[in-house]
Parts: C-alpha cells; structure tokens; sequence
C-alpha cells in the first residue's frame, strides 16, 4: 500500500518505522531537514522537505500514488486541512491526528468527514482508553482490545504460586479449560517467543494470553493470581492526559481519586473539574507529600505529567513505598528498553497508542488491521481469508507457519473462537496472526493472497 504520512514527529516516525517492516511504500513530508536525511539513512522510503500545504508537493502528479494519507503534524488544524486537500487530490483514505477534544462538539459548524477527513484520533482519549482497561483488570500489564472488546490480549507475570509453574503449554491445557484462551507470546527477560505446546512455564514468565472478555478473568487465575477489586487511585499531573483519565475515571464512578498537581493555578483549575476527586498541590517526587497523601494505601499510581524523567522517578517512589501497582507515561520510547531492569513494568506511550489505532484503520486487500505490542517486536495482524487461499480446509496442525507466528483467535460469522490444531479457516474467517516482525511479510503472503 503507497501511504503519505505527513509530519515526522515522535508519531509520524513510529508510523514509519512500523510500515515500512510491513512492506508498505512510504512517503514522509516533513519541514525539518535533519529529521528528513536521518529516516532517509534509516529507512527505504521517499521524503519530501517541505513546510505546510504548499502546491509543490501538494499536486495530482505528486499525490497519484497515494491510497492513504495520515497527518500527524504538531498543527490539528494543519491536519485537517491537509487530509482535505489531500481527498480532493484523489486520495482514497485521510487520517487526521487531532489533539483538541473541541472538533467534537462542533459536528453542525464543521463536519471533518465533509472536509476529507475519515478517521480523527484524539491521542489523550486511546491513551485513557488503555489506561481505564488497566485499572479495570488491575492483574494485567498490558491491555489491548480487538472487535469492540469482544477480544482481549492481555499480558501477566506468572506468580511463584501458580499451578502452571513447570508445566508444559501441553500438560496446562489438560489441567484447565483453554477452548477461549491462548498464550501467544512469552517475554523471558530480553528475548521474546512465539510458545508451542512443549514450552515450559517458569515463574516471572510475562505471558501474553489472546482471549474472550468473559474468560479474561480466567487467564488471571490461571496465573497465580486472586481477585481483587482496586478503588483507590493516585494520579500525578495537569496535562491533557491526566486530565482525560480523571474525567473517565468520574464517569465510571467507581474509583476513589487523589490527582497531585504541581501548578496553583491547575490544581484550581482541576477542583473545579473534578469534584468527586481529591485535589492536592505539590510535587510527586516529594516523599513527604507522598505520605502524607496516603500513598502506601493506592491501588493504583499514575505518573502523567509531561516530563518522562519526572514521571519515572515518582513511579520509582511509589514502588519504594509499595504501592501496588504503578503506570508510568513514557514518551521517548528509547526508554522503553530500561523500564523493565528498573521496575517499571506498566508503561504507556501516546505516539504508540495513536500509531495502533490508525493501524487498526490501515485495510489493504485482505489485512482488515495490524497493531504492535508495546516494547518488543512482535505484531498481532487481522487477516480475511480469500477465495482460493490454499490454506482453506486444512487443519492447522498441517500448515507449516513462519518462525515465530501463531494464529490467535478466529472469528467467524461475527462469532469469535480460540482455534484448536484440529479446526480448519474458512473462506470469509477473519483470524489474528501474532508475529514476529521478520516474519510479518511471509505470514501476510500466507493469509492476505
């Protein structure tokens, strides 16, 4: 697919390093030179340097390979106009990144899908999104949704306790009912795999199991994991990301929240705001404000400000005094690698949050969608079955796959199953892959002619 992402910021650099691994042809139009000439020694991509909407690059000629245009500059307004001009070019799908929640409200003064936009992306709300999936499954590190929610992939670290500690995928599977569930991929310390049925389950293992959101809960017992209902929530910021999952979290009613913010002003700001939530002013990287708040007692602490060094090291406090549990929100993701030696296990990262969801929109023949999983190399993508597919009726226990690739989930007919090695894809099933990046263009040979 020949997609144009305009603007190369933190997102528009993810996006490009994860489409070009799937095979796409890419385009970048960015302004600043020295980011043009580092993703050309990086990548095989074209880029244009150019600033704004400018009619030599913004042309029929220059734009005739074009099927996806995906904006992303630092500009919401930028952004729209630009997927605007871009459809009229001709271009068949525009995404817009757009950080100001107020284009909502102004469906009757300004239809973005009337100016060409198809798909807007508000980064805040996909990051509170993963952030309410993880405070509600408070036993997962990561949380991703597939169909709606009717998917869910979710990752745990497997307790000393658990019965499936120095058991074979094979011998668990006779121990419990796994007919909705499946482990897909397993993180033992730097190295990721793709398990098969004689691997051996060790404890500290963080396993990523695919499973249906009535059996969710299962996975997290069969783990060594308890049940538990977490209430209290600590946050720790004022931007727009603290301030979306606060909102969220007064919606659901559920939750009993302090939010520490640093800025008079903003803790004024947020009083107002939230009401049902507890407003402090003063630093998080204070221990003494820490304790004073009733730290130790959080289920939940989430570092959201804006400075990633600052957000690391409040989290880093807040295990010290035992919190629980700790979100981190991490924007450089050339941290990413150090946050598991230093403890921090559930990070998040908007540029990534945003680059899944336009994933999820990114269909090209018979790949209805394509997301990553946080810090390792590994992608789970949603195939259709053609017509004519060669793998149609077989057992799937007779298809030679990649090196480290594993069919997840099928869905059928609008009905979702984990498959057995006996069952077979039909034509029309769509089915989720979970590969190895090296791997990703043989699977899509596979399963996408």
């Amino acid at each position: 697919m020949n997609i144009f992402i305009f603007g190369a910021g933190k997102t528009g650099r993810y996006l490009t390093r994860v489409l070009t691994i799937e095979g796409h042809e890419v385009t970048v139009i960015e302004p600043n030179i020295a980011v043009c000439n580092k993703l050309s020694a990086q990548y095989d991509i074209s880029v244009i340097e150019s600033s704004g909407i400018k009619k030599e690059v913004f042309n029929e000629e220059t734009f005739s390979p074009c099927e996806l245009f995906i904006a992303v500059s630092l500009v919401d307004e930028l952004n729209i106009m630009a997927c605007s001009v871009a459809k009229k070019l001709g271009v068949e799908k525009a995404i817009a990144r757009v950080r100001n929640e107020d284009y909502d409200t102004l469906d009757n003064v300004a239809d973005l899908t009337a100016l060409g936009v198809d798909l807007v992306i508000h980064p805040e709300k996909e990051v509170s999104r993963e952030l309410v999936n993880l405070v509600t499954h408070p036993n997962a590190i990561d949380v991703y949704e597939l169909y709606g929610g009717k998917l869910l992939i979710v990752s745990i670290v497997v307790k000393e306790n658990s019965n499936i500690v120095g058991k074979s995928l094979v011998e668990i599977n006779k121990l419990y009912d796994l007919s909705d569930m499946r482990a897909v991929v397993v993180e033992k310390g730097l190295e990721t795999i793709i398990p098969r049925g004689d691997y051996i389950v060790k404890a500290g293992d963080k396993v990523y199991a695919i499973a249906t959101r009535e059996s969710v809960d299962a996975v997290f017992e069969i783990g060594g994991f308890k049940q538990e209902k977490n209430k209290d929530i600590m946050i720790n910021g004022s931007g727009k990301i603290a301030m979306t999952i606060a909102e969220e979290l007064e919606k659901l009613g559920e939750f009993d929240v302090k939010i520490i913010v640093d800025d008079e002003d903003d803790a004024e700001l947020f009083s107002r705001l939230f009401p049902n939530s507890l407003i402090v002013h003063g630093e998080a990287t204070d221990i003494d404000i820490l304790a004073a708040e009733g730290i130790i007692d959080m289920d939940f602490f989430l570092a959201l400000t804006d400075n990633d060094e600052a957000n690391m090291v409040s989290s880093l406090l807040a295990n010290h005094l035992q919190v629980k549990k700790t979100v981190t929100l991490i924007e450089k993701t050339d941290y990413f690698p150090i946050t598991k030696t230093i403890g921090l296990q559930r990070c998040i990262n908007s540029s990534i949050a945003t680059a899944n969801a336009i994933m999820r929109f990114v269909r090209h023949g018979n790949v209805l969608a394509s997301s990553t999983l946080k810090g390792i190399d590994i992608e789970f993508i949603t195939f259709r079955i053609p017509e004519k597919n060669r793998y149609v009726n077989q057992p799937l226990h007779k298809i030679r796959f990649p090196s480290n690739s594993i069919i997840g989930a099928v869905v059928r007919n609008g009905k979702t199953f984990v498959p057995s090695g006996k069952d077979m894809v039909e034509v029309g099933d769509e089915i989720v892959v979970f590969a190895e990046k090296a791997s990703v263009v043989k699977v899509g040979k596979m399963f996408a002619e």
